[in-house]
């Protein structure tokens, strides 16, 4: 079923792109379940044989051990060359723009290229970033993760910008020439004040997420205490670990939801909600119960530490 689905699959592009849609739809998506199907039960067939079995057991320790690591860095290095590419392209694109002003037809494509890059650099940032790290190698990577969000978020909004202004440029340059002049400019400020608000938000969440953790400790440290009521202290933690839990979700680069980065990921939150309520309520009777938790707290306020603007 496989190599037959493959074939099908295979047959169909050559007949969708000889004009016979229907056959070749209909051969794409029935060799493509085919291929799906034969797939899953070569994978049953293929877990009764030894030598796959060990083949793939190298090769994921092998993975685990070093590769991955490689891979990882592999990826941080591709994010790297994307935005200094992106850069040095926008730059080589307004000097092409300079050069030859009249030639629409020669610099359409760069719009779609902008447009391309203010869509999906975010998303290649996710991807560059490392996939579920051990926690100690996630705390130590917290701060350098928050300034790649940021920068990539920064670019990302400037190739928009540069998108929207080679748009007019391209529309309007053999119609309305003097109308460029303003656009540029406005188009300009904005991203300057964008750029300037982005890296505020940081400043502002990492100001506020260091001075919410700074009362979170001292309210773990009184609990052991013997004054006043150990329900108002337990209350006091829980209450301020709200406040932390809530700038952790929050993301550092932009308002959206879906299109930003959390400044940690959510199941990193979820574990540390789970331990800190423990320690909160083993710590009435050991003064120690907390020390893992303090270890976290600690390398969240190293990673803010750098970034606090207590009037931004």
């Amino acid at each position: 079923m496989l190599p037959i689905g493959f074939a099908a699959n295979v047959w169909g592009n050559e007949l969708y792109s000889e004009s016979r849609h229907w056959a070749g739809l209909a051969l794409f998506f029935g060799g493509l379940a085919l291929a799906v199907r034969g797939a899953k039960s070569w994978r049953g067939i293929s877990n009764g044989w030894q030598t796959p079995k060990r083949i793939r057991l190298w090769a994921s320790l092998k993975w685990d051990s070093g590769w991955k690591k490689y891979w990882e860095s592999a990826k941080l290095t591709v994010w790297a060359i994307i935005v200094l590419g992106l850069l040095l392209y926008g730059w080589k694109v307004l000097g092409g723009i300079l050069n030859q002003p009249d030639g629409i037809t020669v610099h359409f494509p760069h719009t779609l290229s902008m447009m391309l890059a203010w869509g999906l650099l975010p998303f290649v940032a996710q991807w560059a970033e490392p996939n579920d790290p051990p926690r100690a190698v996630l705390l130590k990577l917290l701060g350098s993760k928050i300034w790649r969000a940021v920068i990539t978020r920064t670019v990302a909004n400037c190739a928009g910008f540069y998108f929207a202004g080679l748009s007019v440029y391209t529309l309007t340059f053999t119609s309305r020439p003097t109308f460029l002049v303003p656009v540029v400019v406005t188009l300009g400020v904005a991203a300057i004040a964008t750029g300037h608000k982005t890296w505020t938000r940081l400043r502002k969440l990492s100001t506020q997420l260091y001075g919410n953790v700074q009362e979170l400790k001292r309210d773990l440290a009184a609990i052991p205490g013997n004054t006043g009521n150990i329900e108002d202290r337990l209350n006091s933690a829980r209450r301020s670990w709200d406040l932390v839990s809530l700038d952790l979700w929050t993301n550092v680069d932009t308002g959206y939801g879906l299109l930003g980065t959390p400044f940690l990921p959510g199941d990193i939150v979820a574990e540390l909600a789970l331990a800190m309520e423990e320690s909160i309520v083993a710590l009435e009777h050991d003064k120690n119960a907390a020390k893992d938790v303090l270890i976290f707290l600690d390398a969240i306020q190293e990673a803010c530490f750098a970034r606090i603007d207590s009037v931004a």
